[in-house]
């Protein structure tokens, strides 16, 4: 396959229900998510635009970065979750940011904040809060446990107009020359994962394959009537699964990054810290002989306190070695099997172990 052109969507079906594509318009997107969670996997945005322009941003768009760490604890990057409405093949900047600022302040909300996973959410509720105090402080009550301030909850019910726009906005202003030339270095690279998906492709299995790339078993596995492999630089995370059982088109897109995943020393000891204790341990060998569970579950399984296993898992996600994923009320929790062999690697490397 040979990808060519600008900042159009390029775009080859392997198989019935297999596609493979590369949309350089969707990194102002990823980039701005990047900026907006600190930059806490890469620094390639101020690598690109310099930390006197990302000051700039952040001075001018304080309410939307503001608003969004408070967000990123309920739903991290769920605003990339729109992408499995839209049509890939001709897709744009403008016409998701178009297709986003046209939905009712309640179905963004709703959505946005991931509210079809709580019991008690009731989107006629919702609709009430945008206006009425008493059904804003039912609203935050269903995500009070995720959530540390009903100020900014306020703020983004019902200012998601204002958030929007100005996500956009910022998305549009990282649209640059350094960025396309950038990109276009990367032509390798996105070459490279072409070829291991088109050979994923040719196995069969394209859940078992997803799930190799992500090094994790997944929760939901759908069925699925497409799957979407998208590499993208900007990605603030080495793999992002996006997926839908229930809309029109009913598939799981995964974005993968085109950065080197190389570790580091620090990475190694950084890990090995994570572990370095009995309880983590034990939490890692339970996921890695029952796969995901609910934090509730691991609780009980290993004895400790639902708020003590939080904590733990705060420390193992910094290093890579925990996996979640939402699932309505829920979050289930897997080992990341790519970063545990990683580690066994690194070590074996460091220390001359054949």
């Amino acid at each position: 396959m040979i990808m060519e052109g600008g900042d159009l969507v390029r775009l080859e079906v392997l198989r019935d229900n297999c596609v493979f594509a590369y949309i350089p318009e969707l990194e102002t997107v990823w980039g701005a998510i990047s900026l907006l969670t600190k930059e806490s996997v890469h620094t390639l945005c101020t690598q690109l635009y310099g930390q006197e322009q990302i000051s700039t941003w952040k001075h001018k768009y304080n309410f939307l970065f503001e608003t969004y760490q408070i967000m990123e604890q309920i739903q991290a990057m769920c605003i990339m979750d729109f992408i499995l409405d839209m049509q890939l093949d001709e897709f744009t900047l403008e016409g998701f940011r178009d297709a986003i600022l046209a939905m009712p302040p309640e179905d963004f909300v709703w959505r946005q904040l991931d509210l079809e996973r709580s019991p008690k959410a009731d989107k006629t509720v919702l609709r009430r809060a945008l206006t009425e105090d008493d059904a804003l402080d039912e609203v935050y009550s269903w995500l009070s446990d995720g959530c540390s301030s009903f100020l900014a909850f306020s703020a983004i019910c019902r200012q998601s107009k204002r958030f929007r726009t100005e996500f956009f906005a910022l998305a549009e202003e990282m649209r640059t020359d350094r960025l396309k030339m950038v990109l276009q270095e990367q032509e390798p690279r996105i070459q490279r994962m072409y070829k291991t998906v088109c050979e994923g492709a040719q196995g069969g299995d394209l859940l078992e394959f997803s799930q190799q790339i992500m090094g994790k078993t997944f929760y939901n596995r759908g069925p699925y009537a497409q799957f979407v492999f998208i590499p993208s630089y900007l990605i603030p995370a080495k793999a992002c699964r996006y997926f839908d059982i229930a809309g029109e088109h009913k598939r799981q897109i995964l974005f993968l990054t085109l950065r080197p995943t190389d570790r580091s020393r620090e990475d190694t000891i950084r890990t090995l810290k994570a572990i370095a204790d009995p309880t983590r341990y034990q939490i890692l060998t339970l996921l890695a002989e029952e796969g995901p569970l609910r934090g509730l579950d691991i609780a009980k399984k290993v004895s400790v306190a639902a708020s003590t296993v939080s904590h733990h898992m705060e420390q193992m996600k910094e290093s890579g070695l925990i996996t979640e994923e939402p699932v309505k009320n829920s979050k289930y929790y897997g080992l990341s099997k790519n970063t545990a062999k990683a580690l066994l690697e690194d070590i074996a490397k460091d220390l001359q172990i054949e």
